[in-house]
């Protein structure tokens, strides 16, 4: 997919993520002339796939569980229907129990005195409920109770957005968190689970290849650039200057970069922008991914959440379960969330030992088991942060960047809590916008 400079001005893409390839796609077929410059030597950003040693991991935990009928139907043909479908299996991991997920719904089995009390919280709370959350710790107290809230919630909103509850808004939650039913609860607390309310309830991963087989079917022809790091975007002369020491025009951008990214790249911004881009938060993650010489197969689950602050990591996947060709026969593997941020760094540089007796802790490896393979990668752009002043900030750098004419997509380019799908459509929506601006 790589290829030699144009010299030619053409319509220029900052980045080969899911985004930034969905723009191309469309381009391509629109069949116009683009170019996709990106700084790594591979394609797919947070989308890609790689090997270690006979194992393959993903850049976190990829799955496809869209319920747009029209990506379904494209990323189906992408691999060409080969694809595994999996009824989605999700645990919570709280002071030494397994708890189905969402936890909220299936607290049966945990110790008396924390049932009885985070039933008696979440009656009293959902009789008074208000709907005037200021922040993300009072929808929780609204929705979920006090108990629940402080034993389960808080803790992991902590270890996953690096800040409290009360620092985050409100405005990512969609069906992301599940405001039960005080039947649901009262049910759930009472009898064993039987019941799915988890918004991924069934989802694909590709046979072959990992999630990165996926890209397969966005086609940008022979536009990618790689090892084109962006070092500098003149927008008055529409002139990309690139470390590598080449430089591009271009008659139009579309960027799926990291908003704080982007506005450094740019000369001449106002101050109030550069310090609203400054001011947008987003975690990072250490990705600990483990190759185990036995098929890790309990506890029963696709991935698990953690919510004890004694144990390093968020959460964890089973890349083997996902498809049996993503490590070798008689294997399993694993791939370990420890979220950071300059609020809350890492407890350690090098995580690999801690999370290995982490796991160790749990019950999910044994001191027996063989490490065949391990490998630490450090993300430095992983969530967007939705914090209080989120909103206000990306207002005023959107104003800005709108000004200068620069379309943005992407989880990062957009500064929004984009799935899979959101971010294809995303790249897709820019060049629609793009188009909009050429009639």
């Amino acid at each position: 997919m790589n290829k030699q400079e144009d010299k030619k001005s053409q319509i220029a893409i900052l980045g080969a993520g899911l985004a930034g390839l969905a723009a191309g796609h469309k381009l391509n077929k629109m069949k116009c002339e683009f170019n996709i410059y990106e700084k790594s030597n591979f394609v797919g950003g947070h989308a890609a796939t790689h090997k270690l040693g006979d194992f393959i991991f993903d850049d976190g935990p990829h799955v496809s569980f869209t319920k747009r009928p029209e990506i379904k139907k494209f990323l189906s043909e992408a691999v060409e229907e080969e694809f595994i479908e999996h009824k989605s299996k999700v645990l919570n991991y709280w002071k030494g129990h397994w708890v189905k997920h969402p936890a909220q719904c299936f607290l049966y089995g945990l110790p008396t005195e924390t049932i009885k009390n985070c039933l008696i919280d979440y009656v009293n709370a959902y009789k008074q409920a208000s709907n005037s959350a200021q922040n993300y710790a009072e929808w929780c107290f609204e929705n979920l109770g006090k108990t629940f809230s402080e034993e389960f919630v808080f803790k992991y909103t902590k270890k996953y957005w690096t800040l409290h509850a009360k620092e985050l808004s409100t405005d990512w939650i969609g069906p992301r968190i599940y405001p039960p039913s005080p039947e649901e609860v009262i049910k759930g607390a009472l009898e064993p689970p039987t019941t799915e309310y988890h918004y991924l309830s069934e989802f694909r991963y590709p046979t072959n290849g990992g999630f990165a087989a996926y890209l397969k079917g966005l086609n940008t022809g022979n536009s990618v650039n790689l090892n084109h790091e962006v070092v500098s975007i003149d927008i008055k002369s529409k002139l990309l200057t690139f470390a590598n020491g080449k430089k591009s025009n271009f008659t139009n951008l579309i960027s799926s970069l990291p908003l704080p990214e982007l506005i450094k790249l740019l000369k001449n911004v106002p101050e109030k922008v550069k310090i609203a881009a400054n001011q947008l938060k987003c975690s990072s993650v250490a990705l600990i991914s483990l190759g185990i010489n036995r098929a890790v197969d309990w506890p029963e689950a696709h991935w698990i959440y953690f919510y004890d602050y004694e144990i390093s990591f968020s959460r964890i996947h089973f890349p083997h379960l996902l498809s049996p060709h993503n490590s070798p026969p008689g294997t399993g593997s694993i791939q370990v969330e420890t979220y950071y941020s300059d609020e809350m760094p890492l407890p350690e540089n090098e995580m690999i030992d801690r999370t290995i007796k982490d796991l160790i802790k749990t019950g999910i490896i044994k001191k027996e088991d063989e490490i065949l393979v391990s490998h630490q990668h450090n993300v430095k752009y992983a969530n967007v942060i939705f914090d209080l002043n989120r909103a206000e900030n990306l207002a005023i750098v959107n104003d800005y960047l709108n000004e200068t004419g620069i379309e943005r997509c992407g989880r990062y380019g957009d500064w929004e809590y984009h799935w899979t799908d959101d971010s294809i459509v995303s790249g897709w929506d820019a060049v629609d916008r793009l188009n909009i601006k050429l009639k």
